[in-house]
């Protein structure tokens, strides 16, 4: 108790008062009706909120009652009677990246949303998205080790390994028995029910702001129990899932991580490898960087093969990835087999619904980079409707990617990913007939096109008679059962307008 007759925690904060008084306010509710309703004297309650007088447990019963808070008074009253709740100042960040390269729009970014939450007064909540390997963890990481000193609360990390292919996701009551043990709550303090403890977890949040990294989410849900809206606390999410969901409940910003640009994978190649090497061979470490799909993933495993072979040079390490076939098995670090990009797009392709996981399989099929939804339809066969709500479904996980109307892109290890699957989980004759159905449909539309250079049509292309000799050839090999030269040559048809249509 201070000299001035106010009840305190062990930090010399107000406690419950401090809380019932926000939520009370929050929900427009005066103290006189507060008390009429709970029976209490408007002086009583008054002296609560300003910490002058200590509430009993009955009182906290009744205003989570009232106010539809969900025991968090009540336990809040238990941990204060435990008074051990701000012994403990956290400080959970794992190592950072050895090699950390670009970004810094992105970090921008985030610094510029942190001032903002820090100017209007309010909480903060980030989820950073993005497909496997595309180092979200490592940006959240970076930016959490620049911002970590701001909290004196202290910084909460946890893997909730929402896509772990060794592990369920860790369950959200869990997890807060962790952040609550980390500040110094005994066990015997921590109530059992998950709501209650998410009750305690906010209320710390109330006196001194925290720092919450929550790496790896399986989707909004998972992580809703685990947020905080105290000013000052940040949240920062990561997801291979795009938490629209955590965005409409909870106001959180949406960041999206994508694959490095040609500059970024060559520091990153140069940081691991060795800035000679890079330097000496420039042609050859473009092609490694677009081999690796830019993503930060595949391009540490090779660069790491690289640093341990040093006898071998760029340009051997792009031609052992030109086998499509056999890139993924490259990609894998040679001293933990698990991490691998194989291993990465498994446990997100798994995690996919029965249709989608076909429908990923079905692109697979497909010689090109991009697809149109109708082209997808037919190859899947399914209906055009249908199918766009299928491949939304793969967007939304970052299995493929959007890039204009009806037209979508996968890089190139993701197509690898998915030929695997199809030959694997597909019978010979289905995937004859889904490329029987994607040449035909592509044959129709050649002819749809009308006599060539017509005029008044919405494009040209210059090689339109090319095109269509090369699908009629493709047809031919098709129906000759030639179907790796089908798919050559369909390619081939595909290159000189598969960005113009």
């Amino acid at each position: 108790m201070r000299g001035d007759g106010i009840i305190t925690g062990r930090g010399g904060q107000p406690r419950l008062g401090t809380v019932l008084r926000q939520r009370r306010e929050s929900r427009g509710m005066s103290l006189r009706q507060m008390a009429r309703l709970l029976h209490y004297s408007p002086g009583w309650i008054s002296r609560v909120e300003n910490g002058r007088a200590a509430p009993t447990a009955e009182l906290a019963r009744a205003c989570d009652e009232l106010l539809a808070l969900d025991g968090e008074l009540t336990a809040l009253t238990r941990a204060d009677r435990g008074g051990a709740l701000e012994l403990l100042r956290p400080a959970q960040l794992p190592p950072p990246a050895s090699a950390f390269v670009g970004r810094e729009a992105l970090l921008h970014e985030l610094d510029e949303l942190l001032t903002d939450a820090n100017r209007t007064g309010q909480a903060l909540t980030i989820a950073l998205d993005g497909p496997a390997g595309v180092g979200k963890s490592t940006v959240a990481l970076r930016w959490a080790y620049e911002i970590a000193d701001r909290f004196p609360g202290g910084v909460l990390f946890t893997d909730l390994q929402g896509n772990s292919p060794a592990a369920r996701p860790l369950a959200a009551a869990d997890v807060l028995e962790q952040f609550l043990t980390a500040f110094g709550l005994a066990a015997t303090d921590i109530p059992a029910d998950e709501a209650e403890r998410a009750a305690v977890f906010r209320s710390v949040a109330v006196r001194r702001p925290i720092l919450v990294i929550l790496d790896d989410a399986a989707g909004s849900p998972h992580v809703e129990p685990l947020l905080v809206g105290a000013r000052g606390c940040v949240a920062l999410v990561t997801s291979r899932r795009r938490l629209t969901g955590l965005a409409v409940k909870a106001g959180a910003h949406r960041l999206s991580v994508g694959p490095m640009d040609q500059a970024e994978s060559a520091d990153l190649l140069s940081a691991v490898a060795g800035p000679e090497r890079v330097a000496a061979e420039p042609t050859a470490t473009a092609a490694l960087a677009r081999r690796c799909a830019h993503l930060p993933l595949a391009l540490r495993i090779a660069a790491e093969r690289l640093a341990t072979f040093p006898h071998r040079s760029i340009a051997d390490a792009v031609a052992e990835l030109a086998d499509r076939r056999h890139r993924l098995n490259v990609l894998t670090d040679i001293d933990d087999p698990h991490l691998a990009v194989r291993a990465a797009l498994s446990s997100s392709y798994r995690a996919l619904d029965v249709e989608a996981a076909r429908m990923f399989r079905f692109l697979g099929l497909f010689p090109g980079a991009t697809i149109s939804a109708a082209a997808a339809a037919a190859l899947a066969d399914r209906p055009l409707g249908h199918t766009r709500r299928l491949l939304e479904v793969l967007v939304a996980v970052h299995l493929l990617e959007e890039t204009g109307p009806d037209r979508y892109l996968r890089h190139d290890l993701l197509g690898d990913y998915a030929a695997e699957r199809a030959a694997e989980e597909e019978t010979a004759i289905t995937r004859q007939e889904a490329l029987r159905r994607l040449i035909g449909w592509h044959v129709r539309t050649a002819q749809d096109w009308g006599p060539p250079r017509e005029p008044g049509r919405a494009w040209i292309d210059p090689h339109e008679v090319g095109i269509r000799r090369a699908v009629a050839a493709c047809r031919l090999a098709t129906d000759a059962g030639d179907f790796e030269q089908a798919a050559r040559l369909f390619r081939q048809a595909c290159a000189p307008f598969e960005d113009g249509r």
